[in-house]
């Protein structure tokens, strides 16, 4: 059964019939999301996820290129085969369903002398959430230019390169292993890669075969992944089904069995905290996995699992999903996919039982779907607390550049994130080293500033005494101003991140690895949180406030700003101010067009005491309003794991 989305909408007939009259057969149409254009059999589109071996030659030139994509997800992919499309005069991109939290695909054409050409172009919305870029030249350029720009407005415009040295794709349906690579090289089926500016064309192959495929005839030895229409149960069941998988990879147990999921375009952005709707089942209906319930559809996968943002923007004010294990002939893999995705996403998944052949899940995520029931996602809170437990699992086992890793990529060292902590309360400096302390799974330094404080303070060489992370102390002045103690402690930081921490305030021990988690899948420069915990210890009361998380917004608390360093060095820096400097950096890393993402709330509580004591001086009745909760004490999450926290 075809997908809802494979027959166009009006806006894209229209589209269609005025290239055709424009240009007729020196036009080219491709599309990439759809299983069939149903209806437009005369355009014959190519499709981009299927067999290119017979696709016109990229060094042709037409009249005009018209992409038609069904999501933003889709547009990544076809972006990783970029290089195939012909030179054009005129290069038109529809997308025809984008999520409620995409801004318009505004082209930012970089390198500027490869635009130089360029003489019209249009960012529209026809209707609904359909957006087109169309462009105009005044010569023939290569289109695929057009496609990949389009592709990082979508992404926010990060220069955002995939895990390791340039990937081969071959084969039809590759481009699912490096979704969002416009440098990858495609290469035919057999071979070879074509060199690039004098040397090899790449370092890593990746191959989709069939049944009896043919030799590869390049120097490298590819990984070889199977057909998805192999990956069948019947064909599984068959004398010598277990050779499905070649290459010395494992079967289905092996996470490399399963392509990666697009984690710059399925994660947790948008996600709900307060779902509108009840539980929903994902099971199969007739070939295809779907997410229905209270007697209806709300989302209906491609027969390759590959789960979009739009899949996950229909099911986002669902409380959660019931998995169901059931067999078809669209096979394990695409179950695998379907599941990772949605996981990745931080969609509450539940299973009563994992099925065995589903061990290319991992560990973490097999034991994390049986570790929660229905009754387990009434309460909003643990809901939350579960789905973020689950996108890490998904996001940090089966991203791409994890993937590509397991691939036999070299794997990316890991980044150094500068802690800076400026106090000028000798007896919270051993409170506030034990929060950093926690941090785990990340590396990182602290460079801790003693603002009027002496380093030999007995309080701070016990502190430092006990702290096993790289730590630079210095003195500063009590009476400079709290913006310039912290530029010179940045001065002094070696990390490629820096992250301002609070001397009073709680941090759970996945704070710093979340943000970097955001900071990858978000293509933000400045990420942090918000006080949705807040423990006021005048009254002894914690409050869970009301917040809206997981997404791009122009406020973090100070407390969690965590920084590329280029984009901290790009703004100057803190104002050389004793206040609002945290409002004023976020505002200058705006204004120079950078972005700043807030994820969830979950791995930080604020303290608030007395006013004087805070550079922030909101008074306590601010943090008493907009409350989901409140509690008598000192009540964390479980995500904390702190003493007093929830079960």
């Amino acid at each position: 059964m075809p997908h809802p989305q494979d027959r166009p909408t009006s806006q894209v007939i229209n589209i269609l019939r005025a290239v055709e009259k424009r240009s007729g057969k020196r036009a080219r149409v491709y599309r990439t999301g759809f299983e069939a254009l149903t209806g437009l059999d005369p355009y014959e589109a190519v499709d981009l996820d299927g067999d290119l071996a017979g696709a016109p030659p990229a060094d042709e030139s037409v009249a005009e290129v018209l992409l038609i994509a069904r999501t933003p997800t889709d547009v990544r992919r076809a972006a990783t085969v970029q290089s195939l499309l012909p030179q054009a005069s005129r290069v038109i991109v529809v997308v025809v369903e984008t999520p409620y939290w995409y801004t318009a695909p505004v082209l930012s054409p970089t390198p500027a002398h490869r635009w130089r050409a360029l003489t019209d172009l249009r960012v529209y919305r026809p209707a609904g959430s359909t957006w087109v870029v169309d462009a105009c030249f005044d010569k023939p350029v290569p289109a695929g230019r057009t496609l990949a720009a389009t592709a990082r407005a979508f992404a926010g415009h990060r220069l955002d390169a995939v895990a390791a040295p340039v990937a081969a794709l071959a084969g039809p349906g590759a481009a699912h292993w490096r979704p969002g690579d416009p440098n990858a090289a495609p290469a035919d089926p057999g071979g070879p890669v074509p060199s690039r500016f004098g040397a090899r064309g790449a370092d890593l192959v990746l191959r989709t075969t069939g049944r009896d495929p043919e030799p590869w005839e390049g120097e490298e030895t590819p990984v070889e992944r199977p057909l998805a229409e192999l990956v069948s149960w019947e064909r599984l069941g068959l004398p010598g089904g277990d050779e499905i998988f070649r290459s010395g990879l494992g079967g289905l147990s092996d996470p490399r069995s399963v392509p990666p999921v697009d984690d710059r375009s399925v994660n947790p952005m948008g996600f709900v905290t307060v779902p509108a709707r009840g539980m929903a089942d994902l099971s199969l209906d007739a070939d295809r996995w779907t997410v229905s319930g209270e007697g209806r559809t709300f989302t209906r996968f491609a027969a390759s699992g590959c789960v979009t943002d739009v899949d996950v923007s229909r099911i986002r004010q669902i409380r959660g999903v019931r998995v169901d294990w059931g067999r078809s002939h669209t096979g394990p893999v695409a179950a695998l996919r379907v599941v990772i995705g949605l996981a990745a996403a931080g969609v509450p998944l539940v299973a009563a039982a994992v099925p065995a052949w589903a061990g290319a899940l991992g560990p973490e995520l097999i034991r994390l779907l049986t570790s929660v029931d229905e009754a387990g996602l009434a309460d909003d809170l643990e809901r939350e607390e579960y789905s973020i437990r689950l996108r890490r699992a998904a996001l940090r086992a089966h991203g791409v550049r994890t993937r590509w890793e397991q691939l036999g990529a070299p794997a990316a060292s890991a980044p150094l994130t500068s802690v800076l902590l400026a106090t000028r309360r000798p007896e919270m400096v051993g409170f506030a080293l034990e929060q950093v302390g926690r941090q785990r799974g990340a590396e990182l330094e602290v460079v801790l500033a003693l603002h009027g404080v002496p380093a030999g303070h007995p309080e701070v060489t016990a502190a430092l005494s006990s702290f096993e992370r790289p730590v630079t102390v210095f003195e500063a002045d009590r009476r400079t101003v709290f913006g310039q103690v912290l530029n010179e402690a940045a001065a002094r930081a070696s990390g490629s991140y820096l992250l301002k921490m609070d001397d009073d305030d709680w941090y759970g021990p996945d704070f710093l690895s979340d943000l970097l988690l955001a900071h990858s899948y978000s293509g933000a420069q400045v990420v942090g949180t918000v006080p949705e915990f807040v423990y006021l210890a005048s009254i002894d009361v914690t409050v869970h406030r009301e917040q809206v998380t997981e997404q791009i917004t122009n406020f973090i608390a100070g407390g969690t700003i965590f920084a590329e360093r280029s984009a901290f060095e790009a703004v100057g820096g803190f104002r050389p101010l004793p206040g609002t400097i945290d409002a004023q950096f976020q505002h200058a890393v705006q204004t120079a067009g950078g972005q700043i993402y807030r994820t969830h709330g979950l791995g930080y509580i604020l303290r608030r005491g007395s006013v004087t004591g805070h550079t922030w001086r909101e008074p306590i009745g601010t943090f008493l309003r907009r409350n989901k909760r409140q509690w008598r004490g000192f009540r964390p999450n479980a995500l904390m794991e702190l003493p007093g926290g929830t079960a």
